[in-house]
């Protein structure tokens, strides 16, 4: 799978930036309660049937709010190397206990790049553990945060550790830019260990 071109690149640009303005908390949430309105206009028209389309929509749009949030969009940022979006996003989830536990690890993978990133390692580190309790959709995402985890193990001074998700990753299934990654975190561990 080769890297996508440029084009393709600004092109899934453009659309994480559209869906990131429609599917705001409160845009939602106006979707929900145009949602609700019209589900009762239909009630009290008689139209059980509309009603019960419409209010079926309110309810996986509030469903879908809680159990997966705006974590496919962080995730999408990440992808993309826009951090700052990818936060934004992470900051979102106002419940993560109510995510779906497809979605639970994400939320603490990000969670933990987001740490990292302010400079606070030993949370950082924690929602990276945490994230590995959880199941991931790819063995890529899981070899990344293995990387990651073992980044997080080399800064507090443990290169036993960090070895050891170093040869997690480079078991699981993952595309060769994660081998540069592996590589790059490698060469960081002191050769006795290795």
């Amino acid at each position: 799978m080769g890297k996508p071109s440029h084009t393709q690149h600004d092109e899934l640009d453009h659309i994480v930036n559209f869906l990131d303005i429609m599917l705001t908390p409160r845009f939602r949430l106006l979707f929900v309660a145009l949602a609700l309105l019209l589900g009762v206009a239909s009630l009290s028209h008689g139209r059980i049937a509309d009603a019960t389309v419409v209010l079926l929509l309110a309810s996986f749009l509030v469903w879908g709010y809680f159990r997966v949030g705006s974590l496919w969009l962080a995730l999408a940022a990440y992808r993309l190397g826009n951090v700052e979006r990818m936060r934004d996003h992470v900051r979102r989830v106002r419940w993560p206990r109510l995510l779906s536990r497809r979605w639970r690890g994400y939320y603490h993978w990000l969670q933990g790049v987001a740490l990292v990133i302010d400079g606070r390692v030993a949370p950082a580190r924690d929602h990276l553990l945490q994230a590995r309790r959880w199941r991931f959709r790819t063995e890529n995402d899981r070899s990344i945060m293995e990387c990651q985890l073992a980044d997080m193990a080399i800064r507090c001074g443990e290169p036993a550790q960090a070895w050891g998700h170093l040869r997690h990753a480079r078991g699981l299934r993952h595309h060769p830019v994660v081998d540069a990654l592996i590589a790059h975190v490698e060469r960081r561990i002191p050769a006795e260990v290795r």
